[in-house]
């Protein structure tokens, strides 16, 4: 995500929106809550950084308050998706908490948003470094975003800890910090 950002930074016709795990915590440094754009593209670029640990719980809270409301006032011509399992509890190189349970989610959050230009989205599935997880977790997403029921099954079952979000709080924290950054930009984030 962050050569797509620098890429499309100064780009006002792009909303680049990107949730990721802290910039603080993993290479290569980028995509602070602050990092919001410049000259005509300020605003249009959206980091959301989650801490280690990061459970679904927060990310449901950044679509709420952040990715839906922009998504509607943005009211994009089509939503380009990107992204993997590499935010699964047990990935190797991130920290995050998501289960394969949570790729659906997603999935449906993105089904949702994309209502708002005649259900036109593209999905660039990719990334994940536990292979166990890789197949579960794509597969997941596209019911999602197919609204497809079926069963998947997790490959192992997360630990306790994801079983209630650790980093709800400092999420909230975040989130208001990025309204900060970005309320002169977008009225729904004025509020």
């Amino acid at each position: 995500g962050n050569g797509t950002a620098e890429y499309f930074y100064q780009d006002p016709k792009v909303l680049f929106i990107d949730l990721h795990q802290d910039p603080r915590t993993l290479y290569p440094g980028t995509g602070f809550a602050n990092q919001i754009g410049e000259g005509k593209g300020k605003g249009f670029t959206v980091n959301c950084p989650l801490l280690p640990d990061t459970g679904w719980d927060s990310y449901q809270y950044v679509f709420e308050e952040v990715i839906f409301p922009l998504t509607e006032e943005f009211h994009p011509q089509l939503i380009l998706r990107n992204g993997g399992t590499d935010p699964y509890w047990d990935d190797k190189l991130t920290q995050l908490g998501l289960t394969i349970a949570d790729f659906r989610k997603i999935g449906e959050n993105v089904r949702e948003m994309a209502k708002v230009c005649g259900g036109k989205e593209i999905d660039m599935i990719g990334s994940g470094y536990k292979k166990e997880a890789i197949g579960p977790g794509w597969l997941s997403l596209i019911c999602g975003l197919a609204d497809i029921k079926i069963p998947i099954d997790e490959p192992e079952p997360a630990p306790q800890r994801f079983q209630k979000d650790p980093r709800y709080k400092e999420t909230k924290d975040m989130v208001r910090e990025l309204k900060r950054n970005l309320k002169d930009c977008w009225r729904c984030l004025s509020k």
